[in-house]
Parts: structure tokens; sequence; C-alpha cells
């Protein structure tokens, strides 16, 4: 007798909807609906992100890069030696920040890893320092929190892909301590390469994330989505 399923979906529920027309009825979809609109396979669009910063406190720390994955997608950032971004003042990552917020805010559901608790915060931190509004709350997932959740593996994202998608053409990378203050430093070659160096790692990060997140999908850890609290 074969007790594999195909799907690898829990049955159907009867009478459960396969599609909603907002997300705040999530919860009533069947499994097969549920997966079909965190695999981008509806009409609402979903993004991986990640932010590098100089510290893990937004006092002493300012935000460096941030990039986004839309489902299935290239990914694409900001960076701090943009233009519009470059400012005398190194502290100084006001308008960085409200561009990653305003960013955010065009997906229907974003996905991070620690994100509720680093990205979202160090944002909405670096927003409030200047006198701009904080991130609007909108469903986002953190997986994170959902793997720990449900496993007891190591969380930290780089552990996971180890474990589970150890087969994944792209790989996380790590960045020299000092490379995080070259970034912002006097030397222009210096300063340069450190940020090419940190903004391949934060792109690397999103596309490891989304293939995790998609392993997760598949393997029904999200039954359910809940807004961030972007608004503190």
């Amino acid at each position: 007798m074969n007790h594999t399923r195909e799907t690898g979906l829990p049955p159907s529920s009867a009478g459960l909807p396969s599609t909603i027309n907002e997300l705040k009825d999530f919860r009533k979809l069947s499994p097969e609906g549920k997966q079909n609109v965190l695999l981008g396979q509806d009409k609402f669009r979903i993004a991986t992100y990640d932010i590098e910063a100089t510290n893990l406190k937004p006092n002493v720390g300012r935000i460096l890069c941030c990039y986004f994955k839309p489902l299935g997608e290239e990914p694409y950032g900001f960076d701090a030696h943009e233009r519009a971004f470059f400012k005398p003042d190194v502290y100084d990552d006001g308008d960085l920040a409200a561009a990653i917020r305003d960013e955010l805010e065009t997906y229907d559901i974003i996905v991070g890893w620690n994100s509720k608790n680093f990205d979202t915060k160090f944002i909405n931190s670096r927003c409030m320092r200047v006198g701009e509004r904080t991130k609007v709350a909108q469903y986002q997932i953190d997986g994170m929190w959902s793997w720990r959740s449900k496993f007891n593996a190591w969380s930290g994202l780089n552990a996971v892909q180890q474990f589970a998608a150890g087969d994944a053409e792209t790989q996380k990378t790590s960045v020299a301590w000092e490379q995080w203050m070259r970034a912002l430093g006097w030397n222009k070659a210096m300063r340069e390469t450190a940020m090419a160096e940190i903004t391949d790692h934060c792109e690397r990060d999103v596309v490891v994330l989304e293939d995790v997140y998609v392993r997760m999908v598949k393997a029904g850890v999200f039954r359910s989505l809940r807004k961030d609290g972007g608004i503190l």
C-alpha cells in the first residue's frame, strides 16, 4: 500500500474556500488555498526582505542597505551609496529608512528572518529619529519565529539553510567585522569595496530566505497570517 501523498498537503476540509478577496480572511482558506497565497500564486504580492546595519541597535547604528525579492523575481535593493541617500553626515540614514519603509508598503505580505524583532523595529527607529512616520502595520511572516515554533533545530538562517536547503544554489556569506565600518569610511576605494561586499551579502540573504520560505510553505509551517504592529 502506498501511504505517500503526492501534494504533501493535508486533506482539504470540506466547504473551505480556495480563494479570498482580502488577506484578513486567510484563516478561512483550505490548505491548498493557503499554499497558493503564500507561494504568490494568487493576486497578493509577496517579497522577502533584509536590511544590513552597522550595529544591532539604532541608537549607535544606521542602515547600510536593504534588499527585496518579489517571489520568483530578481532581487533589487537600496543602499547608502546611492546619490539620493548619500549624506555628508554618515549618521543620517533618514531618507534611506523612509524609502525602505515605502517600498515594503507596496507589498501585501513581507517575509523576513527575525524581521519583526530586528528589521522592522530598526527601520521604524531610524524613521522616528528624523520625524518620519513609522511603517504601517502589514502582514508579515517572520520565518525565524515560525521555525522556532515548529522545530527545535538551530534557527539562524545559515543553520536552517544547511539543515533544510543544503542543495540550494545560492549560499549565505559572512562579512568581516571591519567592513561594516569601512562601508562609510573616508577612503573611496575601501568604502566602495566594503559596500559591494555587504550588498552582495544582503542580496544573497533574500535569495536564501526565499528558498527556505518556499520550503517551509510546502511543509505546511505557516497556518495563519498576522500583522506586524508596524505602528508602535
